[in-house]
């Protein structure tokens, strides 16, 4: 029973030679929370609005797949998501019935995101 108490206690002596303790804790500032909160709230409002069957439409009139567009959204970075998402923002609610703002806003979108694609 000796010989097992002495091979354990090598064992961990060696384990804690060998094996690194690289863990570091640290504060988080309230800035990074707010900033990765806000960033995730715009990239679920760009695809919200690029799965609606309007916006889906539209890009089948141009030639795209909505799964193309959920592919180009998510290759998207943080600063093209933060523009997009603020012109969702600053769209009109319902100000045309005959969808001209629509389509406006939807060739922009997907010019956006064929650049991005490019």
């Amino acid at each position: 029973m000796k010989l097992f108490y002495k091979l354990i206690c090598q064992l961990l002596v060696v384990s804690m030679v060998l094996l690194p303790f690289s863990t570091q804790a640290g504060m988080i500032g309230t800035d990074q929370v707010v900033a990765s909160a806000t960033g995730q709230a715009s990239v679920d409002k760009v695809r919200d609005f690029v799965s609606r069957t309007d916006v889906v439409k539209q890009f089948e009139a141009l030639g795209l797949t909505a799964t193309t567009a959920q592919d180009r959204v998510n290759a998207m970075t943080q600063e093209e998501i933060n523009r997009i998402a603020g012109q969702i923002d600053t769209l009109p609610a319902g100000a045309d019935s005959n969808g001209w703002w629509w389509a406006a806003g939807v060739i922009i979108i997907a010019l956006i995101i064929w650049y991005a694609y490019k």
